[in-house]
């Protein structure tokens, strides 16, 4: 396959020719599961190669603890499958989009009847 080609097919990708280690991620999403872990979905990203998975919902602490423990079954899955894990957010140089751990969270007021002026306030 060479050099990956431009950006666009591969998010939320489906197909042998663009979703590059599927198998890799659905290991990791059992053993997260079957860690007991909330796992709120994963999808393609925007590189090949690059998946993304949603830690929660968890409540305070508990996300990281999710996250830490995640992170170290990914490379347990990674090791078993002859792969390295990176959590570089821009691996390869060019016209990639970055991509990096980002946080949604929400707060009990911002889930309410006009929780949208809570948010914009």
């Amino acid at each position: 396959f060479g050099y990956p080609g431009e950006q666009g097919p591969y998010y939320c990708g489906v197909g042998f020719d663009v979703s590059f280690g599927r198998n890799i991620m659905e290991e990791h999403l059992d053993y997260c599961l079957a860690a007991g872990l909330e796992i709120g979905g994963t999808n393609g990203e925007v590189m090949p190669g690059q998946w993304e998975y949603q830690v929660g919902p968890c409540v305070g602490i508990d996300a990281g603890d999710q996250l830490h423990i995640s992170r170290y079954l990914l490379h347990k899955v990674c090791e078993e499958n002859g792969v390295v894990v990176s959590f570089d957010p821009k691996p390869i140089p060019g016209n990639w989009n970055g991509a990096g751990c980002h946080t949604n969270f929400s707060t009990k007021k911002m889930r309410e009847d006009g929780g949208l002026k809570e948010i914009t306030k």
